[in-house]
């Protein structure tokens, strides 16, 4: 009993050694900016996390954030988060202030002179006091509210050239260069969700049939696209601080149910689906935060290169993981060991996401 004991303790240990080190936080997009053009200005609204407020002010990641504490620091450094340039001239805010809304978060609202020429170049400098591995959207919106660009900005691409928009018309729901720009956000975002990668690993890690895993997957799909096209479009909307620890939570039961029955769980489309519905919900708010919102075809149009993002990226790691798994059951000792120690990985991270979401976030 003690050497069996010692063998999965083992195989933990490896797997939790392997795991990506960005998989003990929240997924690294934790800020997002809006830049709005009107007739006579160019409004900024830089969003943040108040942990990520926190690291741009410089003060060690162990310490909690006191929001309240920080805010004349932070209205004081707000016109520096952002460099913005019009061609080769860099604007000078003309005015710069800071917000606090719901869940800690911290908004630096910046407002510019109207450039007369472009194109437009935006500069997060913000993302060089903060972790490496931080990722941040910036959205480019016209006089007429539609989306005109998002762009995934990191430490190593910090800065992005926008053409300078001319005049008010919708934008194409046909245009290319909107329809990839989501396309790409929802798969980086599927491919840095680790909470979303560790719920499907435990759902497939179970099953002994391609048609199981194909049922699973569907469910989960449908269930996702559901709510995510609801929550977007603001028909039905749940905070974020309850839909992130119920994901948490999804992961911490499909782990300890994989522990509980040895035999591969019948019925477990429903639970996919199920659960499918709440991380829609957490796809959800990516979508929202970069301002998607703009009436009429942009906004579906947006919208679905968004989903067909996410279904890319969970396909191309379904396909990935399925036959590494079956390939690697071929040898006995895997076989017999790794279901109980990748679900014991996953229910174990899926309680550390639980309470940092309920009492750390």
């Amino acid at each position: 009993m003690t050497v069996t004991i010692r063998k999965h303790a083992c195989w933990v240990l490896l797997l939790i050694a392997l795991l990506p080190r960005a998989v003990f936080g929240h997924n690294p997009i934790t800020s997002w900016a809006v830049a709005r053009l009107s007739s006579d200005r160019l409004e900024l609204e830089v969003e943040m996390a108040s942990e990520s407020a926190w690291a741009f002010l410089g003060e060690p990641a162990n310490v909690p954030p006191n929001v309240a504490s920080m805010l004349p620091r932070l209205k004081a450094q707000a016109a520096s988060s952002y460099r913005v340039y019009a061609g080769d001239v860099q604007l000078t805010a003309l005015t710069s202030d800071v917000e606090l809304r719901e869940e800690d978060a911290v908004v630096f609202l910046l407002v510019y002179p109207r450039p007369p020429n472009g194109p437009l170049r935006f500069e997060a400098a913000y993302l060089q006091r903060l972790p490496a591995d931080h990722r941040t959207t910036l959205t480019l919106k016209d006089e007429a509210d539609a989306v005109r660009s998002t762009e995934l900005l990191t430490a190593s691409r910090a800065t992005v050239e926008l053409a300078l928009p001319v005049g008010t018309a919708l934008v194409d729901p046909r245009n290319p260069v909107s329809f990839w720009a989501f396309l790409k956000l929802g798969v980086e975002h599927l491919l840095t969700g680790y909470d979303h990668l560790l719920f499907l690993l435990g759902l497939l890690v179970a099953c002994r049939r391609f048609s199981s895993m194909a049922l699973m997957i569907t469910s989960f799909t449908l269930a996702h696209s559901l709510t995510l096209a609801l929550a977007a479009m603001d028909v039905v909307t749940i905070p974020g601080r309850i839909v992130e620890p119920l994901i948490a939570a999804s992961i911490v039961f499909v782990g300890v149910e994989n522990l509980l029955r040895r035999e591969e769980p019948k019925g477990r489309w429903a639970l996919a689906f199920t659960f499918g519905l709440v991380h829609g919900f957490g796809f959800a708010g990516v979508l929202k935060s970069i301002g998607l919102g703009s009436a009429g075809a942009p906004m579906l149009a947006s919208l679905f290169s968004f989903n067909l993002g996410i279904e890319l990226g969970q396909l191309a790691v379904t396909a990935l993981f399925f036959p590494l798994l079956w390939r690697l059951g071929k040898f006995p000792m895997f076989a017999r060991y790794s279901r109980s120690v990748i679900s014991v990985v996953v229910a174990l991270m899926g309680t550390y996401w639980l309470v940092q979401r309920i009492f750390f976030s």
